[in-house]
């Protein structure tokens, strides 16, 4: 009885998260001031606002980029919250070996690595290692340790976040 009260709040909020994103997902948003239905639903998913020091080539590159990873960082959240552990194991290991940015090189101050913060690398290589943390809970199917490895994992990425939007 113990092991199942523990793992009581896991469950509830993994329901309650799951329900709200399904919630969500079967409502379109309602197009605005005469938006198409299509204009209105890419607003909504756009992910980050542009950083005004990158310019807009460097921009679609990351873009293209990091679509890949919020498709993973997605595919990680649902699976941690309704502790679908292999799915999460899974989704944590694409997201820890995925291609990295490499840090600018001496002589390559054009390239789109020079543009970014050096914060933003760190943070990068901080996120493949809590990423890795995250696997090993879930292959380990240690819901405290995937929940509190994933905790740090989020943390990271908010810090990226506000890294690439702010040049920290």
């Amino acid at each position: 009885m113990k092991r199942l009260r523990s793992r009581r709040p896991f469950v509830l909020a993994g329901l309650l998260c799951a329900g709200f994103f399904f919630h969500a997902a079967a409502e379109p948003p309602k197009p605005k001031n005469g938006q198409t239905a299509k204009k209105a639903a890419d607003t909504q998913t756009a992910g980050l606002p542009p950083p005004d020091y990158l310019p807009e080539t460097a921009r679609a590159l990351l873009r293209k980029k990091m679509e890949r990873h919020g498709q993973d960082a997605r595919d990680l959240m649902f699976a941690v919250t309704l502790l679908q552990y292999d799915a999460a194991k899974a989704a944590a290991q694409r997201i820890s070996t995925e291609p990295r940015l490499v840090r600018p090189i001496a002589g390559g101050e054009d390239d789109l690595n020079a543009l970014l913060p050096e914060r933003f690398f760190v943070l990068q290589d901080e996120a493949r290692s809590r990423a890795q943390a995250v696997a090993t809970a879930a292959e380990k199917k240690d819901d405290k340790a995937l929940a509190d490895s994933y905790g740090r994992l989020v943390e990271t990425c908010v810090s990226c976040h506000a890294s690439y939007l702010n040049r920290q």
